[in-house]
């Protein structure tokens, strides 16, 4: 009797376990992304769900990817010139490990077990050390004069659905972009609300806009209460139950 009574309350700690998480009857990809009325970039994606070619600007910028298994070779052309191709190689966790950014210069980026991008070099130097708590990005590093700085991150109860990246190292010549398709690591679980560096009275202070579906499409950002950067998002469904 003790046997039936204990798989009774295993069902129904399950039962009760999957109504608090319930699977997304939404799913959508990014296509557009960008600061508002200055730089924004617009997602192609291939028949195998790659990103196939990032346009900044209708053309200002292009980045074409051709795909082969986990590499991938980027042709950049910036302004109507052709800049080359740059290669790139994601890891077994599906996140980019090696990289020659628009610069030319060979970036590594380290992760954790679970996914979370740790370190950040570029030329051979160390560029950024990531700290992560609860599964959010709590600092992140840059390098002034040879001094590490960092920059400490707060967040909301809101639960970062979209997978969106307000909280990105994007100080180390890698594009945000590749940030925003996930292409980097795992974003933080919950929203950033706010960000400040090491020793300075400047705090950011973030504001959401969301669809009906709890994607953010737009990210205010703001500093002494008056608004610095307005960062927007558009998204198309590819899955609905």
């Amino acid at each position: 009797m003790k046997k039936v009574l204990f798989a009774i309350a295993m069902i129904a700690v399950v039962a009760l376990s999957g109504c608090t998480k319930p699977e997304p009857k939404i799913q959508k990809r990014l296509v557009m992304c960008g600061t508002e009325g200055d730089n924004l970039y617009a997602f192609t994606y291939g028949a195998d769900g790659k990103i196939a070619l990032v346009n900044r600007n209708n053309g200002e910028r292009t980045w074409t990817f051709t795909w082969n298994g986990n590499k991938a070779d980027i042709h950049y052309i910036k302004d109507g010139e052709d800049k080359g191709n740059f290669p790139l190689t994601l890891g077994a966790n599906g996140f980019i490990t090696n990289m020659v950014t628009d610069y030319g210069e060979a970036a590594v980026l380290s992760y954790d077990k679970d996914g979370y991008l740790t370190k950040i070099e570029r030329g051979g130097a160390l560029k950024s050390n990531l700290v992560w708590q609860n599964g959010n990005l709590v600092k992140w590093s840059r390098f002034s004069s040879g001094k590490e700085e960092f920059k400490n991150q707060t967040f909301l109860a809101d639960e970062n659905i979209a997978g969106i990246f307000p909280d990105s190292n994007d100080k180390v010549d890698i594009n945000r972009w590749m940030f925003e398709l996930g292409m980097c690591g795992k974003p933080s679980a919950n929203l950033l609300d706010q960000a400040a560096w090491d020793g300075a009275e400047d705090i950011a202070v973030l504001k959401y806009t969301k669809d009906a579906d709890g994607y953010v499409t737009k990210v205010e950002k703001y500093y002494g209460g008056k608004i610095d950067e307005v960062y927007l998002y558009q998204w198309e469904v590819i899955k609905a139950k």
